[in-house]
């Protein structure tokens, strides 16, 4: 028979359960997402059935979280050691995920020496997300933990909780490392089960014997030597960037300046050299969430792009996770200025660099990044020659009226209270705002979209069309929200190539079907 075992929160997740009968789990409630505060309990299970069914807590307790204010934190990755140690991950000090234990007398205490500016957690949009794993068989309770160096590496270790030692572990360059399991070789040697992948080879499935045999072996996909692959010569290699932007209220001399980031690309294709003294167009990608990020490594749509002469830059605006709380809450509840704002400034900087042709920016995104990117062109007309919104937010009013239970608060804190702020959401709104967009535009949206109807786009093509501008709007069957079939994956991608092209005046040396352009001439 089921069992409650705990009601009283919007949300619960991320159960751990001792060897010694203890769970622990974390709760938060509307409007706060997981990332913005959570509380971490802790309690014993009360069995029947001869100790294998529970049926209740006893000495339920909040170990952490659950203050207000400045005091509120987020906290994740409750993890039991095999010795009875409860591991966590939280922002409390400093405002960055950092490993924490709780100890024998049930206080919280530090697993670093010291705070560290770095990330040791992701924002949890989806369950048994894992960058933290007991590791037993160490003299002291320890963990493998991993993190971001905020230069684009990724970094995994061994910590040593009492010590407050922290042993990093040698990596063959990874950027991103995620997904970290334990599990044991044949030998009884406990080893990491990853996924990690680099800025030139994709996510791939790795063990790591984390006590020194053998180091770090691959067990999907084989390893590329230079010389044998015959990517080499094809592939960007991202660099890190810091830029400055300004921050809210925009518009003024009293404006603050301040500090964002993104990966910037470089086109790379051995086999053509750009017209002397031509410089690139650039592709300006917005990612979605928004409170989320991109990270370093390989993805095959961004080499599309830059293996057929554009730079990227990839932008980690403000909102994103990966630089702390304060960064991730730059984006409260200014959705719609601070992500328009920096992408812009990206663009522009990389402009003034000499990197980029300041005549031919453009901009990119999906879903959250859609609307980034429809912002952008809305709002900033002065900035990119031409734009593509996938599945794209046009109306933020849906995302307060029409979502589901996880997301249902979340505009309260990137835009305001709904309807209280109805006058915010619609004009931040590309679609009530169109009168002010004027470049050229291409739209690809799923039919069966839930989270964004396709009406959105449909509004957005037909106001476009009626002011004259080119346009272009690319339907899918069967696709929701982002394209899983390979087919529609290929034609999104060189549908926009090949308007870009249009509008750009270039001509593809790829063999793609045309797209159909409203008020070409």
């Amino acid at each position: 028979a089921d069992a409650v075992l705990y009601e009283g929160a919007a949300f619960v997740s991320s159960p751990a359960i001792g060897s010694g009968g203890e769970i622990a789990f974390i709760t938060w409630d509307h409007p706060d997402m997981s990332w913005d505060a959570t509380t971490l309990w802790r309690a014993r299970l009360r069995l029947a059935d001869g100790g294998r069914l529970p049926v209740g807590l006893s000495q339920l307790a909040v170990l952490a979280g659950g203050g207000s204010g400045a005091s509120r934190e987020s906290i994740y990755q409750p993890r039991f050691g095999g010795d009875g140690t409860l591991h966590f991950i939280s922002d409390r000090e400093g405002g960055f995920w950092n490993p924490y234990h709780v100890d024998a007398a049930g206080a919280v205490r530090r697993s670093l020496a010291q705070p560290m500016a770095a990330e040791f957690a992701r924002p949890e949009w989806g369950f048994g997300q894992s960058t933290m794993q007991p590791v037993p068989g160490r003299s002291a309770p320890s963990v493998a933990v991993t993190y971001g160096d905020g230069e684009g590496n990724a970094v995994l270790g061994i910590l040593d909780v009492a010590a407050h030692a922290l042993e990093v572990l040698p990596t063959p360059g990874w950027s991103s490392i995620g997904d970290l399991q334990l599990g044991f070789a044949r030998s009884g040697e406990p080893v990491l089960v990853l996924v990690a992948g680099g800025p030139a080879e994709p996510e791939a499935l790795f063990t790591y014997y984390i006590n020194g045999i053998g180091g770090a072996t691959r067990l999907s996909g084989t390893t590329k030597s230079a010389s044998s692959d015959p990517m080499a010569g094809f592939v960007s290699v991202p660099k890190a960037i810091a830029f400055s932007t300004r921050l809210p209220p925009l518009g003024d001399a009293s404006s603050a300046r301040a500090t964002a980031y993104a990966y910037f690309y470089a086109p790379a294709n051995r086999d053509y050299r750009a017209p002397a003294g031509e410089l690139p167009p650039l592709l300006v990608l917005s990612h979605g969430g928004p409170t989320s990020a991109t990270d370093a490594v390989y993805k095959p749509k961004i080499q599309y792009w830059t293996s057929r002469g554009f730079a990227v830059v990839d932008v980690n605006y403000g909102g994103s996770t990966g630089y702390g709380r304060a960064y991730r809450e730059r984006l409260y509840p200014q959705f719609g200025v601070v992500d328009v704002e920096d992408c812009c400034a990206a663009a522009l900087h990389l402009a003034a660099e000499g990197l980029v042709d300041r005549q031919r920016l453009s901009i990119m995104g999906g879903s959250a990044g859609g609307f980034t990117t429809l912002a952008c062109l809305a709002f900033r007309p002065e900035v990119f020659a031409v734009g593509a919104s996938l599945y794209g937010i046009s109306d933020l009013e849906v995302l307060a009226r029409e979502t589901h239970k996880f997301e249902s608060q979340y505009p309260v804190h990137l835009v305001g209270p709904y309807p209280e702020a109805r006058d915010v959401y619609r004009s931040r709104s590309p679609l009530f705002s169109v009168e002010t967009l004027a470049c050229p535009v291409i739209f690809l949206q799923g039919l069966e979209d839930k989270v964004v109807p396709p009406n959105q786009a449909k509004l957005m093509v037909d106001a476009l069309r009626a002011k004259g501008l080119r346009v272009a709007h690319l339907e899918f069957e069967g696709e929701q929200h982002g394209f899983r079939q390979a087919k529609n994956i290929v034609r999104a991608l060189e549908a926009q190539l090949f308007f870009f092209g249009r509008v750009l005046g270039f001509t593809p040396s790829d063999h793609i079907e045309p797209v159909d352009i409203y008020n070409e001439q």
